[in-house]
């Protein structure tokens, strides 16, 4: 089965990813239960520094890879058929003039950390706490989650809602 073993080498890259993120989560201090939002502001910038340093030569594709990536795309297309036009335009968040996404870098803190579609995600493979998905613009990406760091990129995913 092609989409099994495609969704496999996934999910085995995504538990890769999780081995990586729990070694490096040792190299920083650890967060001491806090009140204060500044102190957990600064663990997640060491934390997200430190992903990126550990992870130079990162880049589009290590997680979403080619043999994935159609079963990825039939997946949000199968989803966006089941709904209105409506739907569709407010799941398709654009991304502000002037900032760009890539692997490696810092989750921008000025774009909204909306809800992933409940129905979609269930469409997808589950993703360990590590790691979640993130619609931007017509883009899907991994986010590291206590790191604020994005993990992969796979661009012209959405459709362009009519």
């Amino acid at each position: 089965n092609e989409r099994g073993a495609a969704t496999k080498a996934f999910l085995d890259r995504i538990q890769e990813y999780v081995k990586f993120h729990n070694n490096v989560e040792k190299m920083v201090p650890p967060l001491r239960e806090t009140p204060s939002p500044e102190e957990i502001s600064k663990r997640e910038a060491a934390l997200g520094a430190a992903l990126i340093k550990q992870r130079p030569d990162a880049k589009e594709g290590d997680f979403f890879i080619k043999q994935y990536q159609p079963h990825l795309i039939q997946i949000v297309k199968e989803d966006f058929k089941k709904r209105s036009v409506q739907d569709r335009k407010a799941l398709i968040v654009e991304l502000p003039k002037g900032i760009k996404i890539g692997v490696n870098m810092v989750y921008p803190t000025t774009l909204p950390l909306a809800t992933f579609p409940g129905n979609l995600l269930k469409a997808l493979p589950e993703l360990p706490k590590e790691v979640e998905y993130r619609i931007v613009g017509r883009s899907l990406i991994l986010r590291d989650t206590t790191g604020n760091v994005i993990v992969d990129v796979m661009r012209d995913v959405f459709p362009i809602p009519m």
